[in-house]
């Protein structure tokens, strides 16, 4: 089970997009416990609940991008989340929205 993040310009798209990102259990919790305190990190904040959906619009990505880069630096490996970086680079160039689906 994972928190999907789905790169659509429409929630009726997310069906049909082939790429997402995928937050396991163990990356939510180390982003969320890194993320600190929450009000600097308010939209890593909006995915909070491992078990909700919620939407991060295109206006929003590029300061998503800034705290996940804040972020990165507090971790020992941050592969994952340099990755996750990418995501969000490439949906910000697509014009596309982020949708985090709970599986």
């Amino acid at each position: 089970m994972a928190l999907d993040l789905i790169p659509a310009r429409h929630e009726r798209g997310i069906h049909a997009s082939r790429r997402l990102f995928a937050i396991d259990e163990m990356l939510h919790s180390q982003l969320m416990s890194r993320a600190q305190p929450s009000g600097d990190y308010p939209l890593l904040h909006q995915l909070h609940d491992y078990y909700a959906d919620t939407v991060l619009l295109l206006g929003e990505l590029p300061r998503l991008h800034a705290e996940l880069t804040r972020v990165a630096a507090r971790f020992t490996d941050p592969g994952q989340v340099r990755e996750l970086l990418r995501f969000v680079e490439q949906a910000i160039a697509d014009g596309d929205n982020l949708y985090a689906v709970a599986d």
